[in-house]
């Protein structure tokens, strides 16, 4: 699987399942929405993702757990649900889960239990990245473009990145401000509007950006993104956001058109 950071997640068609879509989405997460088991078969048989997010009945999710972990042992599989006696969790992590979240988790908590999972599949060593050759550093007096209404990155040498929602409004904030820098408390993930929330508000950005630049590596590109001391990040280098409709990104892939509309239209790909 090349996108670590794809997930699948059965919830609800609500406003609660939409928020934590949202944050998940503005945290780096590329997410499918779905609403019954067999939505979840059918997208994971064309599409497998790393991760998937079970919010159903626990008897759908003990066996949807089953079911997925028999085709792919390093699935990170999260269950959402009211689990009331500790042998509901027993039997779930049991079934294939890694792990048992209630229905009142805060998309920050689900997104750092995803993070978990990623860091377990990945690993922590670093022998993937150092198995690559050394990528050639952009050159940065050149300029960037973020096309395809925003979610498309081109660098100076031509290579694309497709951006998720998270993604395409950090940099088209970048591109915007005044010096292409922007700070960290621009962005407003979900819950984190209480006074603890300000600083796991400002980690979580700092995740997100780690995530694109680890992204940007695995397709030959080095983001010219620096982070400025105590205060936020900015963009070293000339960028510019063209208004033209670019193959390529999320919105011009065929196999991400759903998604891009999911995302314009669940989430409002709203600012942070």
């Amino acid at each position: 699987m090349n996108n670590t950071l794809d997930v699948i997640f059965l919830g609800q068609d609500d406003a609660r399942h939409a928020r934590l879509v949202e944050a998940l989405s503005h945290l780096g997460f590329s997410v499918r929405r779905c609403h019954d088991l067999a939505d979840v078969y059918d997208r994971y048989s064309r599409r497998p993702s790393p991760l998937v997010i079970l919010e159903a009945p626990l008897p759908d999710i003990h066996n949807a757990a089953v079911r997925l972990r028999a085709i792919d042992r390093s699935l990170g599989i999260v269950a959402i649900a009211p689990f009331g006696a500790q042998e509901n969790r027993i039997r779930t992590l049991l079934c294939g889960a890694d792990a048992c979240l209630p229905p009142e988790v805060t998309g920050l908590e689900l997104a750092a239990v995803l993070q978990a999972l990623v860091r377990r599949a990945v690993g922590l060593d670093g022998s993937e990245a150092l198995a690559e050759p050394p990528l050639p550093e952009e050159p940065l007096q050149e300029t960037w473009r973020l096309a395809n209404k925003g979610w498309t990155l081109i660098s100076p040498a031509g290579r694309n990145l497709g951006l998720t929602t998270g993604e395409r409004d950090f940099l088209t904030k970048l591109v915007k401000a005044p010096d292409r820098k922007v700070s960290r408390d621009a962005f407003y993930p979900d819950g984190a509007e209480d006074a603890d929330g300000a600083i796991t508000r400002r980690r979580f950005v700092d995740v997100m950006i780690s995530r694109l630049r680890r992204k940007a590596t695995a397709h030959h590109m080095t983001l010219p993104i620096r982070a400025v001391h105590g205060w936020g990040y900015m963009f070293a280098a000339d960028i510019a956001l063209e208004l033209d409709n670019r193959e390529g990104g999320e919105e011009g892939r065929p196999e991400g058109r759903e998604d891009w509309r999911r995302y314009a239209l669940d989430a409002n790909a709203p600012s942070y």
